[in-house]
């Protein structure tokens, strides 16, 4: 296990952090249960502590391994966490109104930290099954999130799907790492990496095929993302923004962190699955994203089909276009916050239902241009942040030169195009419909409309920092 010593805990300052929080606004709960701000308060200044700290072990260069090589902490860790706690800053502050009127603050924003904490976790393990307990307990208060709104039935429909569906995923994960154990007589990625070389046992490779099976089930990879949308049409508006960015990009670091450190002479295997999953979800979300009337249930198909661009970088991670699929991962985990963020959040000021949003530029013409602009990230126009993740992508693609990786960009391209109808749909209601009723801004929404146009801001600015968050990615330590 190791020598725990002081370094050990300066590695592990954003995790304890987060812990320490979350005590505090239980406790907070429990002696002052009429606080709903105050509790909100602390926990968005508990988001802020883990970022500010995050960022201080990233610009000191701090990093080390800890409990027998099972935690690290480098760069790629440290970025992951960056984008798990700004996403649960935002999270916290849209939470804080419904939360107060359900009566329910301390749980609920508990329930967001304890994802956070997983989440923080889950991006520094290397050893199978500590990946698999982080994994879990990023997961678990997920489902409480999704079934916390006990006014719709939605929420506790979306909740059993998300459940069982989860439960059996992890019953696949943990089976596929079992297998793996087995094979490698080690849990540790290093030691794994001894094994997977040269011509896989079949032993191993149903192993591998487990393990990239559950992950594709906590991703919303198809065909195995049908919980998607009741979930995230079920769980309160700042639960399915928060769900659908943070853990999820936390578990495409882990994932690349166990393909690259765990099986990198494997990649010839597990990027041919990686082809298939990609092009598949890309597709499907985007069809079925087509369909949906309903502007979440049509951001969770759209979540779907993003799920697909980022394993698109996935299946690039061959030869000497490594380093540029890394990147692409990294980018688009950050732009697709930012810009799914604020979409959500604009669901939580206006509504689900797609004409909820005719006319909204008449009566709330900043809402309305934010929304312009995530709808068009979305699609990937330049230079807004989406296009920035896409055309990494595509980068990585064209340098991994091979024929299924010029389908696959050809896929991206395609569904790029082929997302527009829906996106641009809510386009024309805000701005060429005719409202049918005027609509007023409800009370107590000033820290949700500040986040959207910060997280619009930055939807727009993004490209300034694609640069920096580069640099970041050729420093991770997976190159």
């Amino acid at each position: 296990m190791g020598v725990v010593t002081a370094e050990t805990f300066v590695g592990l300052i954003p995790e304890l952090v987060t812990l320490g929080f979350l005590v505090l606004v239980l406790l907070l709960g429990v002696f002052n249960p009429q606080s709903p701000n105050q509790t909100a308060a602390l926990a968005a200044l508990g988001t802020v502590a883990v970022f500010a700290s995050t960022v201080v072990l990233l610009a000191s260069g701090f990093s080390g391994s800890f409990f027998g090589d099972g935690f690290v902490v480098d760069n790629f860790a440290l970025y992951f966490k960056l984008v798990v706690s700004a996403s649960a800053f935002f999270a916290v502050l849209a939470a804080a109104r419904w939360a107060a009127g359900t009566g329910d603050a301390p749980e609920y924003l508990a329930l967001i930290l304890a994802v956070v904490l997983g989440s923080l976790l889950l991006v520094s393990m290397r050893d199978l099954f500590g990946i698999f307990l982080a994994l879990e307990l990023a997961t678990i208060p997920s489902y409480a999130l999704v079934a916390f709104d006990r006014s719709r039935r939605e929420s506790s429909e979306g909740a059993m799907k998300y459940l069982v569906t989860g439960v059996i995923a992890s019953a696949i994960l943990l089976y596929g790492m079992v297998l793996i154990y087995g094979v490698a007589g080690s849990a540790a990625l290093a030691d794994v990496a001894e094994v997977f070389t040269g011509q896989l046992s079949p032993v191993a490779v149903l192993g591998l095929v487990l393990l990239v099976s559950g992950f594709a089930f906590k991703l919303s990879a198809v065909p195995f993302h049908f919980w998607t949308p009741d979930a995230y049409q079920g769980a309160p508006t700042s639960a399915a923004a928060f769900l659908s960015v943070a853990p999820k990009a936390a578990t495409f670091a882990v994932l690349l962190r166990i393909l690259l450190e765990g099986m990198p002479e494997a990649a010839a295997t597990w990027t041919s699955v990686m082809v298939f999953l990609a092009i598949a979800t890309m597709f499907v979300g985007n069809l079925f994203a087509l369909r949906q009337r309903n502007v979440r249930r049509m951001l969770a198909y759209s979540s779907v089909a993003h799920s697909g661009y980022i394993l698109a970088a996935f299946a690039a991670l061959q030869g000497s276009a490594v380093p540029t699929a890394v990147e692409a991962v990294l980018i688009y985990s950050a732009a697709y916050a930012v810009m799914n963020l604020g979409a959500f959040l604009v669901i939580d000021l206006v509504g689900e239902d797609s004409t909820s949003y005719n006319g909204l530029i008449r009566n709330r013409p900043g809402i309305a241009v934010c929304m312009g602009i995530f709808m068009a990230a979305l699609v990937g126009l330049p230079p807004l942040s989406g296009f920035w993740g896409k055309a990494w992508v595509i980068f990585a693609g064209a340098e991994a030169g091979t024929v299924a990786l010029y389908v696959v960009i050809g896929a991206v391209v395609v569904n790029s195009v082929l997302s527009v109808p829906y996106y641009f749909g809510i386009v024309r209601n805000m701005f060429f419909e005719e409202p049918k009723e005027m609509t007023e801004e409800p009370k107590g929404t000033g820290a949700v409309t500040a986040s959207v146009y910060v997280l619009a801001a930055a939807t727009v600015l993004f490209g300034l920092f694609v640069g920096p968050l580069s640099a970041l990615a050729r420093a991770s330590g997976l190159l």
